[in-house]
């Protein structure tokens, strides 16, 4: 970006409640210098500077995305796009096409299987069909799932022993759930260094062009080892602001690299689709099962007291209730022993609280990074019937309660999950504001700040980024039409014009 730039002329939201509307803004070193009319800002401008007439279109403060599995993101551009596989014999077609021409031994990875419930997997026997030379790995994209050959259970050493393996009349299938999926190493461990570094640029600047500016990095951990280091070596030639979490369970390996936050998707349940996010009552078309939780009370609380004490800002993967339970009495008991504040310490997904939860969150001063656009891709794809069966209605109305959360005083920002979603603030803003319960609903402003100042303070950034305010980083995102001018389900459309990052 120019180092001395005037935009003038535009209508710039600033997320500054004292100061919401300005035309102009001036940057200088990569700073912002002051925010106003066009006429008073223009006088400010010096010798020789860029400037650009924005000519009425809308700017907002660079999105930040807080929630993003930032090596699986760059990894699913070297696998196969599943993403409109209406079937096995569609998804096997399309693995026969990698197949052809990729040399016998390496890796076939694919991802994205949106279509295929979870009991509709392809096997190890559909897979083998295609090729036995060939280690193949499918990935549902709720992460919490996946479909293996004979090659890659072989490799992998898949013990039919661990629960979540799948198997008909003693033998292992190929359909591998949690707690097994998180026994086995991240899909992006099988490629090779210039893969990986390839890959990583062009997710980088895929992700910049929706306008994100920012982003919370969740990776590294024993399924993905030296993920951390390796973005840490990347972390300056990248187009865009990472902010990093290792998903480690040891303290002392954070400590060692000087990272001031620990966990992310440390994964105490699974997912909904999968049968494995753990319920306090049991699913409605299981009535035997309750999810899964990956971990017991004591290594759960242990941990959290550690990270606590050690002044780390943990995160923790929860989607329903039972899991949430486990990891808000962690918090709980440390806050108790070793009273800390603006700790900051998170939960992610919290998709399924009680009532209660969320005021104990609220009263505990713990975040909530919630993904709005998990309601177009998952809840409401194709109507409700299909998440009714899972959860009965009474607990399909409790999805997602932003409004709820919002009243009981929870701080909430918006992240994608990526790869389980696609990286686009716009469509998570749409979806926060067009919540299928209507009385969960956001308003534009509301939904907006989840991608901006919101998600600053998840990161205690907000004195750099987030609004824009003058001595606050220049990162900015320029738009075709303004959020609040079009109808709150045509916001996803809205285009992203220019992306500027400090």
């Amino acid at each position: 970006m120019t180092q001395n730039l005037l935009l003038w002329n535009g209508n710039v939201i600033t997320m500054d409640d004292d100061h919401p509307r300005a035309e102009a803004l001036l940057i200088t070193d990569g700073r912002i210098t002051a925010v106003g009319s066009s006429e008073e800002v223009r006088r400010l401008k010096g010798e020789g500077w860029e400037s650009i007439d924005l000519h009425g279109k809308t700017v907002l403060p660079g999105f930040i995305d807080t929630h993003v599995h930032l090596m699986a993101t760059a990894s699913v551009s070297a696998g196969i796009d599943l993403s409109e596989a209406r079937s096995v014999e569609e998804v096997l077609e399309k693995v026969d096409e990698r197949v052809q021409t990729t040399p016998p031994g390496e890796w076939v990875l694919g991802y994205f299987i949106t279509h295929l419930s979870d009991r509709g997997m392809p096997t190890r026997y559909d897979l083998d069909r295609v090729s036995k030379n060939h280690p193949i790995r499918l990935a549902h994209r709720n992460g919490h799932l996946h479909s293996l050959n004979t090659r890659a259970i072989e490799i992998l050493r898949v013990s039919s022993d661990l629960e979540g393996v799948e198997k008909m009349s003693g033998e292992i299938t190929g359909v591998i759930r949690d707690p097994a999926v998180q026994s086995l190493p991240h899909p992006g461990a099988h490629l090779g260094e210039q893969e990986r570094r390839k890959a990583l640029e062009v997710a980088s600047q895929s992700i910049l062009k929706k306008g994100v500016t920012t982003l919370h990095a969740l990776d590294g951990g024993p399924r993905n080892p030296g993920a951390i280091p390796f973005l840490l070596s990347m972390e300056k030639q990248l187009p865009i602001k990472v902010v990093l979490y290792n998903q480690t369970m040891v303290a002392e390996e954070v400590l060692g690299l000087r990272l001031p936050r620990i966990g992310g998707c440390i994964s105490l349940d699974g997912a909904f689709e999968s049968h494995t996010a753990a319920l306090f009552e049991p699913y409605a078309d299981e009535p035997d099962n309750y999810g899964t939780l990956n971990f017991t009370q004591e290594q759960i609380s242990d941990f959290v007291l550690e990270a606590h004490q050690a002044g780390l800002q943990a995160a923790f993967h929860c989607e329903a209730d039972r899991a949430i339970e486990q990891v808000l009495y962690a918090y709980e008991r440390a806050l108790r022993l070793f009273p800390r504040k603006d700790h900051r310490h998170r939960i992610e997904h919290f998709e399924l609280p009680t009532e209660s939860q969320m005021e104990r969150v609220a009263r505990a001063g713990i975040l909530a990074a919630m993904q709005p656009s998990f309601l177009p891709a998952f809840f409401f794809r194709g109507g409700v019937e299909r998440y009714e069966r899972f959860l009965g209605r009474a607990r399909l109305k409790r999805i997602h309660p932003y409004r709820t959360m919002l009243s009981s005083g929870i701080l909430i920002a918006g992240g994608s999950d990526s790869p389980v979603t696609r990286i686009d603030p716009l469509l998570g803003i749409e979806a926060a504001a067009t919540h299928p319960h209507a009385d969960e609903r956001l308003t534009v402003l509301e939904a907006i700040k989840m991608f901006t100042i919101n998600a600053a303070k998840f990161a205690f950034e907000e004195d750099q980024k987030g609004s824009i305010e003058p001595g606050k980083a220049a990162d900015l995102v320029v738009l075709s039409d303004d959020p609040f001018a079009v109808a709150p389900e045509k916001i996803a459309k809205i285009s992203v014009l220019r992306t500027l990052v400090s």
